[in-house]
């Protein structure tokens, strides 16, 4: 509990706007490439300015990602650090390209949000409107539980984002993807 309660207070030192904890699972890594170690991923949460992002696709929304990609990779690789610093390994994960790792389906499993129809997650206070970045580490830790506060229930009624998308890439009904249920978009048709 006093390691869980320092990564958490450590993170949102370094940075991070919300952050959750999940046992990293190995399919969570390219087949094609070195899997990462760590038993725990301590996935960070950084929220966007919702005003700089309403200009999109002008560069003032470009600047602002890459800003809190930036940010997000600092706050990592200081939380990191401070694990080593105390015994324990850490590698900070960071985007854009994160090499080796998805970053969604452990901030979902870390209780950051749930999986929206549009293919990107949704979190309970910043909608969709956030970047990641995550540190995996044996440090001695607990998962947090999965949140569930309705955006699947409230994706599966709404049809506002495959109404607007051109190319019809966005399912209207969730599918089976590798034997689960899930929103699907065809990225080869967006």
């Amino acid at each position: 509990a006093e390691w869980i309660a320092w990564v958490k207070a450590a993170a949102r030192e370094a940075g991070a706007d919300d952050v959750g904890i999940c046992a990293f699972r190995e399919d969570w890594s390219y087949n094609y490439r070195p899997h990462p170690q760590g038993k725990w991923a301590v996935v960070l949460a950084f929220k966007q300015s919702y005003e700089k992002m309403l200009s999109a696709p002008a560069a003032e929304a470009y600047v602002e990602v890459m800003g809190q990609y930036g940010r997000a990779g600092d706050s990592s690789k200081v939380l990191a650090n401070q694990i080593r610093a105390r015994g324990h390994y850490a590698l900070a994960k960071t985007g854009p390209m994160t090499e080796d790792v998805l970053m969604i389906p452990p901030a979902i499993a870390a209780g950051l949000g749930e999986l929206g129809k549009h293919g990107s997650m949704i979190h309970k206070q910043f909608g969709s409107n956030f970047r990641l970045s995550m540190v995996l580490t044996d440090l001695p830790l607990e998962a947090d539980a999965p949140e569930v506060f309705g955006a699947d229930l409230f994706c599966t009624s709404c049809q506002a984002c495959s109404n607007a998308c051109p190319p019809d890439a966005i399912s209207r009904e969730k599918k089976m993807v590798r034997g689960t249920p899930k929103w699907y978009v065809d990225f080869d048709k967006c």
